[in-house]
């Protein structure tokens, strides 16, 4: 699970990511292919509004493994969509873009739910290592282990799993009691290139998803999100991110010296034509 791999407090959207990265996966080929076979579309989800569109450079066009939206390559653009698909809680996902990046696949996914059970009588109370924070409270029947609970959304079959210390497997149960819960607003802008390990050179695995000059391979996997837990239920936001970079093709650096006898043409570069053509024995001295 990539949480175990991420310190501290943070948010990521692992649907988010799956969407973003089924894309790359259905243009690929190749060992890129093979790296993202985990990687498919997930099925839509009831309650999730989500979005997804591809921005490209001038000279790169879409090519036949990519259907979705496309754009030009705007940084500006990029984040007024990812602020508009996220209604505000996502505002930036790049704050740049390098000079061999290409084309971005963007995935935004946004969520506004409220509480079956709503919590009330919000007061302080200590939180380990965190001091006095605001404590919600509710009163009802949930499914529950020991030390975990899941809390239902008034719609869409959805609902909030809580649970102490790292995520495990519990035996549920149905059962009536009291749940304390903090109100949070956790906010993550995480890197993850490298935690997923997939395969970073470039070649022709992505001549299908992306048409034009050089090889191309993946470049930056970005993911930022938001998530807001109060009385009433949640929201949360992710966008994620996915850049493509393009590797020119290899110039040898050369270095000619005409210090010998040469010869020469002006042509006609269309066709070929010579128009004036000559040799230089002794650049010093002026032929009749």
């Amino acid at each position: 699970m990539l949480l175990d791999r991420l310190a501290g407090d943070v948010v990521y959207s692992p649907y988010g990511l799956t969407r973003a990265l089924s894309v790359i996966r259905e243009g690929a080929t190749g060992e890129l292919r093979r790296a993202l076979e985990e990687y498919v579309a997930p099925p839509e989800v009831p309650g999730i509004l989500s979005a997804q569109a591809a921005w490209l450079a001038p000279d790169y066009r879409p090519g036949p493994k990519l259907t979705l939206d496309t754009g030009p390559l705007s940084l500006e653009a990029i984040n007024a969509w990812s602020n508009e698909k996220t209604h505000g809680m996502i505002p930036r996902i790049l704050e740049g873009l390098s000079a061999d990046e290409i084309a971005v696949i963007t995935d935004a996914e946004y969520l506004d739910a409220n509480w079956q059970h709503p919590f009330e009588g919000t007061g302080k109370a200590e939180f380990e290592g965190a001091g006095e924070v605001d404590m919600m409270h509710v009163d009802g029947r949930f499914e529950h282990a020991g030390d975990a609970v899941r809390l239902p959304y008034a719609e869409h079959d959805l609902r909030f799993v809580a649970m102490l210390g790292e995520w495990h497997e519990v035996q549920w149960r149905q059962g009536q009691g009291v749940v304390e819960l903090p109100r949070f607003t956790t906010t993550s802008a995480l890197e993850l290139t490298d935690l997923l390990g997939l395969p970073l050179d470039a070649g022709r695995d992505l001549d299908q998803l992306i048409d034009g000059p050089g090889d191309k391979a993946l470049g930056r996997i970005l993911q930022r999100a938001r998530v807001d837990v109060d009385e009433a239920g949640t929201r949360a936001a992710a966008t994620t991110a996915v850049t493509m970079r393009t590797v020119s093709m290899p110039m040898d650096p050369f270095h000619l010296i005409f210090d010998r006898p040469f010869t020469w043409a002006v042509e006609h570069a269309p066709t070929g034509t010579p128009l004036f053509v000559g040799r230089v024995c002794n650049p010093t001295q002026r032929s009749d």
